[in-house]
C-alpha cells in the first residue's frame, strides 16, 4: 500500500493490519453521513490517541475547509472558521495532498493559530492527513498533540487514508442523490415534496409537544415582464439569485422552498406571526434592494409580495394554512404589491 511505502517499508504487525481492514470495512459500508461521522469518531479515537482531533471537509461552494467533526474541541467555537487551500496546516495538507507532520508547530510560518485563540487550546504538535479521491481533496483529518509520532503510527494513518476517502465520497454521493429527491434543480431550495413532509412533522410535533410555526408565501411581482424583456434563460437565472437572497435572510432552522414557477414558501418553526412578519419584511426589502444578473452584465431589479400565516392561530391543517398565507399574499398583489400581507384581525 502507498502509505506503508512512504514510511520506508515500515513493517506492520498482523494485528495492526487487521485493525486497518476492520476500520476500512466499517467506514466504506456506511452511507448515512451522520452514522459515518460517528464511526470515524470512534475508530480514529481508538487507533490514534490524541489530545483532540478534527475532521475538516471541503466546502465546494467556497473551496475552503470547514470543521465537520471534532473530539476534544467545541465545534460551536469554530463553526465559522474557514481555511482556504494553503492556509494553515490543514490548508497546506489539502493543497499538497500529502501527509503533514509538525512535531513543533512554532517552527512553521504557515501554522494558523486562529483555532487556538477561539478555543483557548494550545497546539504543540500536529498531524494532518489528506482525504483525497480521484485527485480531489475531500477533506483533512487533523490530530492535535498526538501521543506518538512514530513511523508505525504514521504508516497506519497513510494506510487508512484511502478508506476514509472512499467513505467520505460514498456519503457525499449518497447525500447528493438524496437531495435530488427533495431539492429543486434550478434554485437548490427544497421542493414541494419536502415542504409537505416538513409541515406534517411540524404539526405532529406541535400537537404532541405544543408550540407553533409560521409560513411565508411569496410571489415575484410582474415576473412575466422580466422573462419577456430578458428571455427565459435570464428569467431562470433571476429566480436562482432571488432564492439565494431568500436563503441569506434565514436562520438554520428555517426551510426555504421553491414552490413552483416564481413562487416561494418559507417555513419558520417555533415562530409566531409577529416574528414571521419581521422575517418576511427582511426578505422583501432584501429582494427589493438587490440588483440581479450583474455577472451577466445586466441590471435586473425585482420586487416580491408576501403573505404570512401561523399554525395553529390561523389554521390547523396544512392545506388551510397554505391557503391562508396564499390569500394574504394575493391581497397584497391586488393592493399595490411589494409588501407583506398579514391575516385580518
Amino acid at each position: 500500500p502507498r502509505g506503508v511505502e512512504m514510511e520506508q517499508n515500515v513493517r506492520l504487525s498482523r494485528d495492526q493490519l487487521l485493525r486497518c481492514i476492520e476500520f476500512g470495512k466499517a467506514l466504506t459500508a456506511e452511507l448515512d453521513p451522520n452514522r459515518l461521522l460517528e464511526r470515524i469518531m470512534v475508530k480514529v479515537s481508538t487507533l490514534f490517541p490524541s489530545e483532540n482531533w478534527s475532521l475538516l471537509l471541503m466546502d465546494e461552494a467556497t473551496d475552503s475547509l470547514r470543521f465537520e467533526l471534532s473530539v476534544g474541541l467545541d465545534l460551536e467555537q469554530v463553526k465559522d472558521v474557514r481555511l482556504s487551500l494553503g492556509k494553515g496546516a490543514a490548508g497546506q495538507c489539502a493543497l499538497k495532498q500529502e501527509l503533514l507532520v509538525l512535531e513543533d508547530v512554532r517552527r512553521y510560518d504557515f501554522f494558523h493559530d486562529k483555532v487556538d485563540e477561539l478555543s483557548g487550546y494550545h497546539t504543540k504538535s500536529l498531524v494532518c492527513l489528506p482525504i483525497v479521491f480521484g485527485g480531489r481533496t475531500l477533506g483533512v483529518l487533523e490530530m492535535v498533540n498526538p501521543r506518538t509520532l512514530d513511523k508505525t503510527s504514521l504508516a497506519l494513518l497513510s494506510l487508512i487514508s484511502d478508506y476514509l476517502a472512499i467513505a467520505v465520497e460514498n456519503t457525499r454521493r449518497y447525500r447528493k442523490i438524496s437531495d435530488m429527491a427533495v431539492r429543486d434543480g434550478l434554485t437548490g431550495l427544497y421542493n414541494q415534496r419536502h415542504l409537505y413532509r416538513s409541515l406534517e412533522a411540524l404539526i405532529e410535533k406541535c400537537q404532541t409537544q405544543g408550540g407553533n410555526f409560521s409560513l411565508i408565501f411569496m410571489d415575484i411581482d410582474n415576473f412575466k415582464t422580466i422573462v419577456d424583456a430578458q428571455g427565459h434563460l435570464n428569467g431562470s437565472r433571476t429566480l436562482k439569485e432571488v432564492a439565494q437572497t431568500i436563503g441569506d435572510c434565514l436562520g438554520d432552522e428555517a426551510v426555504a422552498v421553491a414552490y413552483g414557477g416564481d413562487e416561494f414558501v418559507v417555513v419558520l418553526p417555533g415562530c409566531d406571526g409577529a416574528i414571521t412578519a419581521k422575517t418576511a419584511e427582511r426578505i422583501r426589502s432584501s429582494i427589493s434592494a438587490a440588483v440581479y444578473l450583474t455577472r451577466w452584465n445586466r441590471e435586473v431589479r425585482v420586487t416580491a409580495s408576501l403573505g404570512v400565516a401561523t399554525y395553529p392561530d390561523d389554521a390547523d391543517d396544512i392545506k388551510a394554512l397554505l391557503a391562508m398565507a396564499d390569500q394574504a399574499m394575493f391581497r397584497v398583489k391586488h393592493s399595490g404589491k411589494d409588501r407583506v400581507g398579514l391575516q385580518p384581525e
